[in-house]
């Protein structure tokens, strides 16, 4: 038995697939199939049941799949600690992330990140929404994601790093646009369009808490910036309610009012993680950086000393 074996059937127990599994590792179907032939004689017991090209655990290769999970996690962690003795992280992170922290806040982190620990490490981003992004992260096809705080992902730790303001959308000669603010309230007697986001999303659920409390009612929706701006533009009337972000900037003959009734923090931006997933040290350098990562909304960041410490415990 060796380690490329165990490797190799860490790959397969996953993705349940040889020639998808052949894939991921880089090496020929035959050799994969191969070395777990040998790996069950070896063992003496069966470890998959076959089903064409895909397999299962059987009861013993589940039992050998947390065996081996537990002791190649550790080897992994080891080898990373050994190359880390300069501060200089190595690995890859993949990062979902919804697209409005990316015009400041998110290059500003990773700027500072990278200025710290230097350019070893591999950084892919992944942008979608919310819901998409955690459920992507259940699956580990992300080790982190920047997200809305949701209600009810057992498992799944948020962690507040950025708030975002919420914002009236409107043409520039819109009757409301004279006023440098206004409150939701001041719309309840008006016959004004609402447009803003899905009910059924994060940011929809919280504006539509406020609409309900000013007795107000959603008129069109949206998932995102750009396509609430096209809606708001299509409608001279409109009052978008939207969130403060790059999605909205395409739209020049559109201009932003701030709500008086509404917190600046109206929105926060979570970094959001598994809790009891294995993590390598890249991983968690990152966690903690971005927990101490402080940033202005323009070019100025900082990060407290302590997000140099050793682990998240």
């Amino acid at each position: 038995m060796n380690l490329s074996q165990l490797y190799y059937f860490r790959t397969l127990a996953r993705i349940q697939h040889y020639t998808k599994a052949a894939e991921e590792l880089y090496i020929a179907q035959s050799t994969l199939s191969n070395a777990m032939a040998n790996l069950e004689r070896e063992l003496g017991v069966p470890i998959f049941t076959h089903k064409g090209r895909t397999v299962e655990l059987t009861k013993y290769g589940r039992e050998f799949e947390a065996a081996v999970n537990e002791s190649l996690n550790a080897l992994d962690k080891g080898i990373e600690r050994a190359r880390e003795q300069a501060q200089k992280l190595t690995g890859t992170i993949d990062i979902g992330t919804v697209y409005t922290v990316q015009d400041g806040y998110l290059p500003a982190l990773l700027r500072a990140y990278r200025k710290r620990y230097g350019d070893g490490l591999s950084i892919n981003l992944f942008q979608g929404l919310t819901l998409p992004l955690l459920e992507d992260l259940e699956r580990d096809r992300y080790e982190l994601a920047f997200t809305a705080r949701v209600e009810n992902r057992p498992g799944i730790a948020f962690l507040p790093v950025v708030s975002q303001s919420l914002v009236a959308l409107l043409h520039a000669d819109h009757p409301l646009a004279a006023q440098t603010t206004f409150a939701l309230a001041d719309l309840a007697d008006q016959d004004y369009p609402i447009i803003t986001y899905r009910p059924s999303t994060p940011i929809g659920t919280e504006v539509k808490a406020l609409l309900d409390d000013a007795g107000l009612k959603m008129t069109a929706c949206a998932d995102d910036e750009i396509s609430l701006g096209a809606l708001i533009d299509a409608e001279p009337l409109a009052v978008g309610l939207v969130l403060d972000t790059l999605g909205i900037t395409p739209f020049t003959n559109l201009v932003v009012r701030p709500l008086a009734d509404v917190p600046a923090d109206f929105h926060p931006v979570c970094l959001a993680y598994k809790e009891h997933a294995f993590k390598t040290r890249a991983v968690e350098t990152f966690i903690e950086f971005t927990t101490a990562f402080t940033w202005d909304g323009e070019a100025n960041a900082s990060c407290s000393p302590n997000a140099e410490s050793d682990s998240l415990a």
